[in-house]
C-alpha cells in the first residue's frame, strides 16, 4: 500500500489541493463552514509532509513550519480582538515559509529524478499551483500590514482585515498574474504590491521554462531506451 502511495504521491497531493479549492468555493458565503477549509488545509500539510519529506530532517523542518501555520490559522477566530491582528500576521508569515519549503522540496524531488513519470508531471503542476497560493498569501499579508495596497470593485471590506472574500479576490489576482492574463480588474496600488506582482510573473515563467521543459526533455530521452527494450 505504501509503495503504491509513494509511487503516486504527487497525484495524491494534487487531489488534496483540488479538494481544498472546491471547498473554498462552496463555503464562500457560509463562514461557519470555513472550518472545513481549515481542516483540508491541515490535510494538505500532512499530505505534503508525508509525500515529499523522505528523511527525518526534512520532516522535522516541515512540521516546525507547518504546525504554527495551521495552529495560528485556527486560533485567529478564538483569541480576543486585541490579539487577532498579530495572530493573523503570524499565521500568514508561517504559511508563507511553509509553502516556500514545500515548493523547494517539490523542485528538489523532480530535478533529482532519473526518469520522468506521470506522477512527476502531477508534481510539476502542484508546484506551479502552490506558487500561485504562496503569492496569494503574500498579497494578503501585504494588504493586512498596508491596507489598500490593492484596488478592485465588487467587494467590500466590512468583514475585517482578512475576510474570506478578500482572500479569494487576491488568490484570483495571484493566478491571473502568474499566468500573465492580467484582466486588470484588480490593481496593485503601492510599490510593494507592484514588486510582488512582478516577481510572481518572473517566478512563474522561470518555473515553466526550467522545470517543465526539463521534465519534457527527460521524458523524451527515455524513448530510445524503451524502444530498444
Amino acid at each position: 500500500m505504501m509503495k503504491f502511495y509513494y509511487r503516486w504521491k504527487f497525484t495524491v497531493l494534487l487531489i488534496v489541493i483540488l479538494l481544498l479549492n472546491i471547498t473554498r468555493v462552496l463555503t464562500v458565503d457560509d463562514y461557519e463552514d470555513q472550518f472545513i477549509v481549515d481542516f483540508l488545509g491541515a490535510a494538505l500539510l500532512a499530505t505534503a509532509t508525508i509525500s515529499l519529506c523522505v528523511n527525518k530532517h526534512s520532516r522535522v523542518v516541515a512540521l516546525l513550519l507547518g504546525i504554527p501555520a495551521v495552529v495560528l490559522s485556527l486560533a485567529r477566530n478564538l483569541v480576543s480582538d486585541h490579539w487577532q491582528h498579530a495572530v493573523l500576521i503570524g499565521g500568514r508569515v508561517a504559511t508563507l515559509l511553509f509553502l516556500a519549503f514545500i515548493i523547494g522540496m517539490i523542485l528538489q524531488t523532480l530535478l533529482t529524478q532519473e526518469k520522468a513519470t506521470v506522477d512527476h508531471i502531477s508534481g510539476a503542476f502542484c508546484g506551479y499551483v502552490l506558487i500561485g497560493v504562496l503569492f496569494a498569501e503574500a498579497f494578503c499579508l501585504l494588504e493586512v500590514v498596508v491596507p489598500n495596497s490593492y484596488r478592485w470593485e465588487g467587494i467590500t471590506r466590512s468583514d475585517g482585515d482578512d475576510s474570506f472574500q478578500l482572500w479569494l479576490m487576491l488568490e484570483y489576482f495571484s493566478f491571473t498574474t502568474l499566468t500573465t492574463l492580467g484582466f486588470g480588474d484588480v490593481v496593485p496600488m503601492t510599490p510593494a504590491a507592484r514588486f510582488l506582482a512582478i516577481w510572481e510573473v518572473i517566478s512563474g515563467q522561470f518555473y515553466l521554462a526550467v522545470l517543465v521543459a526539463g521534465l519534457v526533455n527527460l521524458r523524451g530521452a527515455q524513448e530510445p531506451t524503451n524502444s530498444e527494450e
